[in-house]
């Protein structure tokens, strides 16, 4: 669908480099290297409902593009910080800080743990 210019939407589950209190996850995180590096391939992996609305939202307006949405399978918490607009413009900081003393990068369901 990237390369024809198709607008579809994949919606992939069960996406976590934790183990699952039923065993490994279904998706290993080698397919999100792969799914980022196609061109014309647009890649989320919200962590939280606010997120996963921008995603949506996004897929919606792209009708050259395709769009994956890698969503977790375990429930995750709303992010106070979290925002449809922010979201929807990429990577955005969740915590502000004046003098960090570490940076910590995170994406889906890793992003609750590391704030």
């Amino acid at each position: 669908s990237a390369l024809s210019r198709f607008g579809v939407i994949y919606v992939m589950t069960h996406d976590s480099i934790g183990l699952g209190e039923d065993g490994p996850t279904h998706q290993p995180v080698e397919m999100l290297e792969s799914l980022r590096s196609t061109p014309n391939c647009i890649v989320y992996r919200p962590a939280d409902s606010n997120e996963t609305v921008a995603a949506y939202q996004t897929a919606m307006t792209k009708t050259t593009t395709p769009t994956v949405i890698c969503c977790s399978r375990s429930t995750v918490p709303a992010l106070e910080n979290s925002d449809v607009e922010k979201a929807m413009k990429g990577a955005y900081v969740a915590v502000e800080s004046e003098t960090p003393d570490l940076v910590l990068i995170g994406t889906g369901s890793e992003v609750g743990p590391c704030v």
